[in-house]
């Protein structure tokens, strides 16, 4: 039997050959002592982290198995979503000893020394730049990867499913990701009702649609809080949270959707088209209630 502890230490001893030609230093969270290995707990994981320009190497121990997983992100900025395995494998503590971690080890080591070899990087699926607070504040808008980006920073639970989307179709898919996770989020927290989440929600959303171009503005009106299906108890739960803007649209929209006219939309949003890849954008039915043009809503 060996600690779970122990075995990192073993692990971070081993590795530092390995570590040091590929660039990697030991990091230590805010707050953590220098006096002792760096080790992370969140329920039942337990890892430590290694930075170099902007990049993260992670030694993970969670549930049977240890695993070295890659960032292509520094750690106090890398969510789960964002890591790649490199390898893994099978621990049980109660059932090792120094030799099983050893092994681990080394093969952690060849890996280290196969991926970083002369200086390059796993081949990795690179998150989308995300536009920044300053961006905007000189003038930018943020577009749809921005907002999911911020999103899934504020409900990381839906970080992983938002890399596996741009993996899947090698760009960020809104519609996809919101109908099938952000959205069905979303409403689970309008229907809670909680002050404290809702106001957490909206700060976003407000955000997002005063400094968004008309996507983001679609998404969040159309896809995201139409949904609601012009449910009265819904939406006056959301009243107070939303901007004088975004509230004005999005009583419309619901109005529209639940109409007869709002049919094809409702079936559209229901039944949404095979992807497809990107093609110059016509101006959605969004933009002809909102009086069509080009702006952002600001």
């Amino acid at each position: 039997m060996i600690e779970i502890s122990e075995a990192l230490q073993t692990l971070h001893d081993s590795l530092q050959d390995a570590l040091k030609t590929a660039g990697f230093s030991l990091y230590y969270p805010q707050d953590a002592s220098r006096n002792a290995l760096p080790v992370v707990t969140e329920r039942d994981t337990q890892y430590i982290s290694y930075s170099a320009d902007g990049s993260t190497l992670r030694v993970e121990c969670a549930g049977n198995a240890i695993g070295l997983y890659y960032a292509e992100a520094a750690p106090d900025a890398a969510q789960k979503g964002d890591f790649t395995r490199l390898s893994v494998s099978l621990f049980e503590p109660e059932n090792a000893d120094a030799r099983d971690v050893r092994y681990i080890a080394e093969e952690f080591s060849e890996t280290i020394e196969g991926k970083f070899a002369g200086g390059k990087k796993p081949q990795v699926k690179k998150m989308p730049n995300a536009v920044s607070k300053t961006a905007v504040r000189n003038g930018a808008f943020y577009d749809l990867p921005s907002f999911g980006n911020r999103f899934t920073a504020i409900y990381p639970e839906l970080r992983a499913a938002f890399k596996a989307n741009i993996d899947t179709y090698g760009e960020f898919l809104a519609e996809d990701f919101f109908m099938h996770h952000g959205t069905p989020l979303v409403l689970d927290i309008i229907r809670e009702g909680d002050s404290a989440k809702m106001k957490k929600l909206f700060n976003l959303l407000n955000e997002m649609y005063d400094n968004g171009v008309n996507d983001v503005q679609s998404l969040i009106v159309v896809t995201i809080l139409g949904s609601m299906q012009n449910d009265e108890t819904l939406i006056a739960r959301c009243v107070d949270y939303m901007s004088d803007e975004l509230c004005v649209n999005v009583i419309r929209v619901n109005k529209y959707l639940s109409s007869s006219a709002g049919k094809s939309a409702r079936m559209r949003l229901e039944n949404p088209p095979r992807y497809k890849p990107k093609k110059e954008k016509k101006p959605n039915f969004l933009s002809n209630l909102m009086g069509g043009g080009t702006g952002t809503g600001m």
